[in-house]
């Protein structure tokens, strides 16, 4: 319709309610209030029974089971780094962290050694009070129970098959000499599959869980097994080869030969698919997110040129309305030129013809 202009306004909700994690506290209550305030709306940091029980638009992110995969054709040390930190970063408690470790048969070995050594050198702080001159590489959890829940799944796992390669030592506590309070030591695991919770469930806690696969296909079908769908990480030295990988993973950002990175692009929209929720924050959509989205649509040259009913489809109807309708939708829809231009020419030379109400015409 060349006589009108369309567009789209995004105008304010008016409030914006929100609940965020406590894993960052600073960032998580300034990205939804940034999005909210800039895109003209307040905002009410708590309200989540108000949204479950009406029809309130709700954006959710509920967390993440992301795959890290390991193609045979990287450098091994230097994606090993990597790894753990995309594992052991704020204690594991990371909703974007790395918590599938799939790994190419081809360099499983050299990976797995690799990342042993790297975290037999890990130190983790036990004493009370902030670390003193930096010499901590990891801290405690945030919650003391979720000390019990991270054992739980690292047993489950052990009881049907797998084993612990590495383990850092902490002394005197409840749960054994490994486990102190708050702090969880970092944990390598192996010969893990899919009947564990342990790679069925999010952890948000450091273990490392590695698990081989022996082609691409398989690695995307490792990835794509779970309830979960936040991101994934693909490490492979072909760009080419990691796109189409990570194009196949179905999640919400994915990040070629790097960890999470993507939750640092405040320009990228962030959020998942299946049980990690839906909607995004950030970028562009997550302001989108903040409003009511309208579709507007006027005359684009008015008063000049308005929108009128041609005279046989005015009520009542002529009675060529039906003839006239249809060679509209041909001269808009035909599948050729000619078709079209045939369905013009009707369109005229029906117009032109006298405008008779089919009531008129049975009278007469």
């Amino acid at each position: 319709m060349l006589h009108k202009s369309a567009r789209v306004e995004f105008h304010p909700l008016g409030v914006i309610g929100a609940i965020v994690p406590w894993n960052y506290p600073f960032h998580n209550i300034f990205n939804p209030m940034l999005a909210a305030v800039f895109s003209g709306n307040g905002i009410v940091i708590k309200v989540m029974e108000n949204a479950s029980k009406t029809l309130t638009p709700v954006t959710l992110e509920l967390g993440g089971k992301d795959a890290f995969i390991v193609c045979d054709d990287v450098d091994v040390p230097h994606v090993a780094q990597i790894a753990v930190r995309g594992a052991l970063q704020s204690s594991g408690q990371n909703c974007a962290g790395a918590e599938r470790f799939y790994v190419h048969q081809d360099v499983y070995d050299s990976f797995k050694a690799q990342v042993i050594k790297i975290v037999k050198s890990v130190r983790v702080r036990f004493s009370q009070g902030p670390p003193l001159e930096a010499r901590y590489d990891m801290g405690a959890i945030c919650l003391q129970e979720h000390a019990d829940k991270l054992q739980s799944l690292v047993n489950d796992a052990l009881e049907k098959g797998a084993e612990i390669a590495v383990r850092g030592k902490l002394f005197f506590g409840s749960l054994g000499d490994d486990v102190v309070g708050q702090f969880y030591p970092p944990t390598v695991i192996l010969n893990v599959n899919h009947s564990m919770r342990l790679m069925q469930e999010e952890i948000f806690g450091p273990i490392i869980a590695i698990m081989k696969f022996s082609s691409d296909e398989e690695a995307i079908m490792l990835a794509n097994d779970t309830t979960y769908g936040l991101g994934c990480a693909v490490f492979s030295g072909s760009q080419r080869r990691a796109r189409s990988i990570a194009s196949r993973i179905y999640c919400g950002f994915a990040v070629i030969n790097d960890f999470a990175s993507s939750y640092m692009c405040q320009s990228l929209p962030f959020g998942g698919v299946k049980n990690s929720g839906f909607g995004r924050f950030a970028g562009v959509e997550g302001l989108r997110a903040c409003c009511l989205i309208k579709a507007v649509v006027e005359d684009r040259w008015w008063p000049y040129i308005k929108t009128k009913i041609p005279k046989p489809l005015q009520y009542p109807v002529a009675e060529n309305a039906f003839e006239v309708q249809e060679s509209l939708v041909e001269t808009l829809y035909g599948l050729s030129i000619w078709d079209r231009l045939r369905g013009l020419v009707n369109v005229i030379k029906l117009l032109s013809e006298p405008n008779i109400p089919d009531e008129t015409r049975k009278a007469q």
